[in-house]
């Protein structure tokens, strides 16, 4: 599929070679707890609308505009060990030390028509010329909006490595390819939204975009 050609492809190329950024994720972040205590945290990404309609088709097989038991399996198979080589683009934090998430979460998705996301207009081509590298003619198309904006969301779920009273989560990618900023208003009252000190996407040298961190706490 390719976006998760394109996730795989940001750790092999030159961030010189990419615009900035290409794909816009909303994430929202749900913590989980169990008898007290934070068992799990399962992220959503929203996939911007036009990343959506490049994407749905080869999932969607049926064309129905929804996803089956059976396409979302398919999914999950072919993308969640391809996003494990890059650590699902997340870290965790339930002490001392920030880690990759340790074990494949579960995968559902589901097609949100009309789209419950949509980011600001932004030149997805953004950046190839100032980076002296402009996009190959052939692959310059004009990218119209789709008609009827959908978004294609994942969600995942994560085990935490033990059940804590605290955990922070970060998601980015660093050549701001793909641009993931959580919803604040999503964030459940246990949990506050911030930048991360030391995690950035910097495409552009000196203009660096500091990840979105999320830090929550039980009494």
């Amino acid at each position: 599929m390719r976006l998760l050609a394109v996730l795989v492809a940001t750790s092999l190329v030159p961030s010189v070679a990419w615009a900035h950024p290409h794909i816009w994720i909303s994430q929202h972040v749900r913590p989980i707890v169990t008898d007290g205590k934070f068992t799990h945290v399962e992220i959503e990404w929203r996939f911007d609308p036009m990343a959506s309609e490049e994407e749905i088709p080869p999932i969607d097989e049926d064309n129905d505009g929804k996803l089956s038991a059976d396409e979302v399996k398919s999914l999950a198979n072919d993308m969640l060990p391809e996003l494990r080589k890059k650590g699902f683009l997340t870290w965790l934090n339930i002490g001392a030390i920030d880690f990759r998430p340790p074990t494949m979460p579960t995968l559902n998705a589901r097609i949100d028509d009309p789209a419950s996301f949509r980011p600001p207009d932004w030149n997805h081509d953004a950046g190839d010329k100032d980076a002296g590298m402009p996009m190959p003619r052939n692959k310059q198309v004009e990218k119209a909006p789709p008609p009827v904006p959908r978004n294609l969301i994942y969600i995942m779920r994560f085990e935490l490595p033990q059940p804590v009273k605290s955990f922070t989560i970060t998601s980015y990618e660093q050549e701001d390819f793909v641009r993931i900023e959580v919803d604040k208003a999503s964030l459940p009252a246990n949990c506050k939204l911030a930048k991360h000190p030391t995690y950035k996407s910097e495409f552009v040298p000196g203009r660096p975009v500091f990840a979105d961190k999320v830090s929550c706490q039980l009494p």
